[in-house]
């Protein structure tokens, strides 16, 4: 088919063939620009920074990137319950922006338990708000199911407990 194409303009002139060149040229870098893999991530790189670049992946729409970038945020710097919390926030975003709700629900599920039973105040508020934000994104017939627990009757220990609170807040 190049070759045809290639006889076709030669034909038609040499303008034509040097902007054929130019426009398969531009085709090869653009595809090899978009399908650039990370290979090796330099040990030396910030969170902010692999956060910097997992982003930018995801801006560029190469999302395979970016969860290799926000995945070694969470290995390299996870202990940090902060940045922890930030990387699982990129991923849940990523995995919604993919579809994958599944990886989103558990994403956003484990970071809304980590405010749960976090101290006030040791952890940037954002991402609390955002992971419930996320999580409304998912649709209802894509969140995991979970089985209904049945109520059990009050032991007769805890009957008698709340019958003489009762008493008492009376008096």
């Amino acid at each position: 088919m190049l070759v045809f194409l290639s006889n076709s303009l030669y034909t038609k002139g040499m303008k034509n063939t040097t902007l054929f060149f130019y426009m398969i040229f531009a085709l090869v870098v653009v595809l090899s620009v978009s399908c650039h893999t990370v290979k090796d991530i330099p040990e030396d790189l910030s969170a902010e920074q692999l956060i910097q670049l997992g982003q930018n992946a995801y801006g560029s729409a190469n999302y395979k990137n970016a969860e290799r970038y926000y995945k070694t945020v969470i290995v390299r710097y996870g202990a940090d319950t902060s940045i922890y919390v930030e990387a699982r926030y990129e991923l849940g975003h990523l995995y919604i922006k993919q579809r994958k709700y599944d990886e989103a629900y558990a994403s956003f599920k484990e970071i809304l338990d980590i405010y749960a039973t976090a101290t006030p105040g040791t952890l940037p508020g954002a991402y609390n708000k955002l992971a419930q934000l996320e999580m409304a994104k998912i649709p209802a017939d894509k969140l995991p199911k979970t089985e209904a627990t049945e109520i059990q009757p009050a032991s007769e220990e805890a009957q008698d407990f709340e019958e003489e609170m009762e008493i008492m807040t009376e008096q």
